[in-house]
């Protein structure tokens, strides 16, 4: 994961929006790959943790599984709101330097599940994947083929 120096605008118009303008998520991705990054990850303008172009972003701090809140700007994806009622994960804020400092991280998204993060900004994380999300992705593996339409 690479983050950005730009943020993502939890204020804006189209903020939590699942939107076909899809430009900033674009140049987003390009400036990732740019610095060899799978994945970009936004901060927002008061400088917590947002989302990712197309993902959720999941923190353990403390043995803490944490996620940012709608409030932050992010998407209220399926996939984030299985995992915080399956695998028990709490909205909170966090700086964006948290997921730099994360035990572990993961993302999720429709296409990705539940994803462990490596590394952010090339350093790697200490746990990737860690136990909990190995757990995480264990629950949502056996959960949502038993609930075909949550």
């Amino acid at each position: 994961m690479i983050t950005l120096p730009w943020p993502r605008n939890a204020h804006g118009a189209t903020a939590g929006l699942n939107t076909t303008s899809y430009a900033e998520n674009v140049r987003a991705l390009a400036y990732a790959r740019e610095r060899g990054g799978g994945e970009a990850i936004f901060g927002n303008t008061a400088g917590y943790l947002c989302e990712g172009t197309g993902t959720n972003v999941f923190v353990v701090t403390a043995g803490r599984l944490i996620t940012p809140p709608l409030s932050a700007g992010c998407l209220a994806g399926v996939t984030r709101a299985l995992v915080i009622e399956w695998a028990g994960a709490q909205e909170e804020d966090l700086a964006i330097a948290a997921l730099a400092g994360a035990e572990e991280a993961f993302l999720t998204g429709t296409t990705r599940d539940v994803q462990p993060i490596r590394s952010v900004d090339g350093v790697a994380l200490p746990a990737a994947p860690g136990p909990v999300t190995r757990k995480a992705a264990e629950i949502f593996a056996a959960r949502s083929s038993d609930v075909v339409d949550p």
